[in-house]
């Protein structure tokens, strides 16, 4: 079995939670200067999400990925429903507030062993149909913020792959 750090190899985003998606998107546009952000409202991204060990009846997010070069930045404003993983972040009134950081994996089923294997789980995790798969470990008591893990599937590859092909065009 490979270890924890093992898990901590791929890092690929950046992600952020905010009160105002088109705020954080205009302030990482304009002041930092990325490419336009793709933009999703009231979405559930196509997939399930299970928070607390429970399948979320509801999990509704608006949601912007934009990157610079390989590195990805994720802007998440909680809608409705089982988000206050996001919610519960937010600086009132800031265009953007740091809450994790997200790594790629080769296995998701294997990390979920690892993170057993040292007494952590998944606060929340899921699967887009055709993207990714996805889970959160709260490490908010030991470095300050949550830690995401992907196991990108073949389309989840692509979606990031045109990102940072659209940022590398300037």
């Amino acid at each position: 079995m490979r270890t924890f750090s093992d898990l901590f190899r791929n890092v690929m985003q950046l992600a952020y939670v905010t009160d105002d998606l088109d705020v954080a998107c205009d302030y990482f546009e304009q002041t930092l200067g990325t490419v336009d952000c793709l933009k999703t409202y009231k979405s559930s991204l196509n997939g399930i999400a299970v928070v607390d060990g429970q399948t979320a009846e509801e999990w509704i997010i608006d949601v912007a990925l934009v990157n610079a070069g390989a590195t990805n930045f994720e802007l998440i404003k909680p809608i409705s429903g089982s988000v206050d993983l996001y919610r519960s972040a937010i600086r009132p009134g800031a265009p953007a507030t740091f809450h994790h950081v997200g790594y790629r994996i080769p296995d998701f089923d294997e990390a979920t062993e690892i993170l057993a294997a040292n007494g952590k789980s998944w606060a929340q995790y899921g699967h887009m149909k055709g993207g990714l798969r996805f889970g959160y470990v709260d490490m908010t008591a030991e470095l300050g913020h949550f830690i995401e893990f992907m196991d990108l599937e073949r389309g989840g590859e692509m979606h990031f792959a045109a990102l940072e092909a659209k940022s590398n065009e300037r």
